[in-house]
């Protein structure tokens, strides 16, 4: 069952994943406003399993010091993104939407490779595979 948070949510993903392809950066305000936003739903209405919450955010701030080490090789939007999707999610959904991610990614840039669409040093926008991870485990599992 679609619920209004879930209907925001997957807006809100589609919108930043069309600014993804084609701008490559989301402003700052809009991450600031997300991470508050979650956690003011979660206080609130949401009201998540503390320890789930706190794991999600646990992957999300690792996922920020990967940007950090690897030089933005997953860049530094991307990550608070996960941060924030952590905070709405908790650790299990957001790794299930982050493994689905990353097989949707692979499957994509293995496509773009043997096409010759692509070098392998291109960056491919990760915000749409994430969109499309969490998008695809609310239609498979009917939760989330």
């Amino acid at each position: 069952m679609w619920t209004i948070s879930r209907t925001v949510s997957i807006g809100a993903l589609a919108v930043l994943s069309v600014m993804d392809i084609h701008s490559r950066r989301i402003p700052v305000f809009v991450l600031i406003f997300g991470n508050l936003a979650m956690l003011g739903y979660q206080i609130f209405i949401g009201k998540g399993d503390i320890w789930l919450i706190a794991g999600g955010i646990g992957i999300g701030i690792l996922f920020l010091l990967i940007s950090r080490v690897t030089g933005e090789g997953i860049g530094y939007g991307d990550s608070w993104l996960i941060l924030i999707m952590g905070i709405y999610l908790g650790v299990w959904k957001l790794l299930e939407a982050l493994m689905s991610a990353f097989l949707f990614l692979g499957a994509a840039a293995a496509v773009c490779l043997a096409l010759k669409k692509m070098s392998k040093k291109y960056k491919l926008p990760f915000i749409p595979f994430l969109t499309a991870g969490y998008l695809f485990n609310i239609l498979v599992e009917g939760i989330g």
